[in-house]
C-alpha cells in the first residue's frame, strides 16, 4: 500500500523510476541527427547536480560530404598555383623547398578528397536537398563564378593595359577573397568569412606595402604564398566535420 508513514523523528518519502531509452532523429538544416542515449534528467532547482546530456557528434549527408571533398581538391590544387607564383621571389633553393612543400601538401588533400568522397557513397541522403534547390544552388554559384572570372579578366586587362601588371596578383587575390563571402551563405559553410577577409587582407597588403616599401617582391610573395597557406587552411578546415 502506497502511503506516508508518519514517525517522531523524520518522515520518509519512497518514489521509484524505471530506466529507459529515448531515440530522437531530426535535421535541423545541415546539421544532422541527434540522439539521447537514455532519459537524462535535466539540472534545476530539484536537481542540480544533473548531468548534461551528452553531444552527440553530427552526421554529415551525402551532398555536404560531397561538396567538401570538392572543396578540398579545389582549395588544394589552387593553393599550389598561388605557391607556384610565390616562391618566384624567394632565392631558388628556398623557393624550390616551398614548392616541394606546398606539392606534398596538395597530395595530402588530394588522398583526404578522395576519402571524404568514398565517405559519402555510404552517407545518408538529405531530404532537404530536393531537385530544385539543387539547380537554385547551382545557377547561383555559376552566377558567383562567372562574376569573378569577368572581373579577374577586365581588371587584369586594364591594369596590364596601363603599365600596372605588377598589381595584378593582388587583385587577382582580392576577386578571388571577394567571391568567398557569398559562397559562405549558398554552401552553408560560415568559415568562408575567414578565408574571404585573410584573401582581401593579403590583397591590400600588397597593394600597400610594396610601394610604400618599394619592394617589389611583396607583389607577388604577399598574394602568392599568403594566398595558398590561407587556402590551406581552408581545406583543413573542410575536412572537420564542423559547420
Amino acid at each position: 500500500m502506497d502511503g506516508e508513514r508518519v514517525g517522531t523523528t523524520s518522515t520518509t518519502n519512497t518514489t521509484s523510476t524505471t530506466n529507459g531509452t529515448a531515440d530522437a532523429a531530426g535535421v535541423v538544416g545541415a546539421a544532422g541527427t541527434a540522439g539521447a542515449p537514455g532519459l537524462v534528467r535535466t539540472a534545476g532547482p530539484d536537481n542540480p547536480t544533473a548531468p548534461a546530456a551528452p553531444t552527440v557528434p553530427r552526421i554529415l549527408h551525402r551532398a555536404e560530404l560531397r561538396g567538401r571533398a570538392t572543396g578540398v581538391g579545389v582549395m588544394a590544387c589552387f593553393a599550389l598555383g598561388w605557391s607556384a607564383g610565390g616562391v618566384g621571389s624567394l632565392p631558388v633553393t628556398a623557393g624550390r623547398a616551398v614548392f616541394a612543400g606546398c606539392a606534398v601538401l596538395t597530395a595530402v588533400f588530394a588522398v583526404l578528397a578522395a576519402r571524404m568522397t568514398r565517405r559519402a557513397a555510404g552517407a545518408p541522403e538529405d531530404t532537404d536537398l530536393t531537385p530544385a534547390v539543387k539547380r537554385a544552388a547551382g545557377r547561383r554559384f555559376l552566377l558567383v563564378l562567372g562574376a569573378e572570372i569577368v572581373a579577374i579578366f577586365v581588371i587584369a586587362r586594364v591594369l596590364g593595359a596601363t603599365g600596372h601588371s605588377e598589381a595584378i596578383p593582388a587583385v587577382i587575390a582580392l576577386a578571388v577573397g571577394l567571391h568567398f563571402f557569398p559562397l559562405a551563405g549558398l554552401f552553408g559553410v560560415r568559415f568562408y568569412h575567414l578565408t574571404g577577409a585573410a584573401l582581401c587582407l593579403l590583397a591590400g597588403a600588397a597593394l600597400l606595402l610594396a610601394p610604400l616599401t618599394s619592394t617589389p617582391a611583396l607583389w607577388t610573395l604577399l598574394p602568392g604564398l599568403g594566398s595558398a597557406l590561407t587556402l590551406y587552411a581552408t581545406a583543413a578546415r573542410l575536412v572537420q566535420p564542423r559547420p
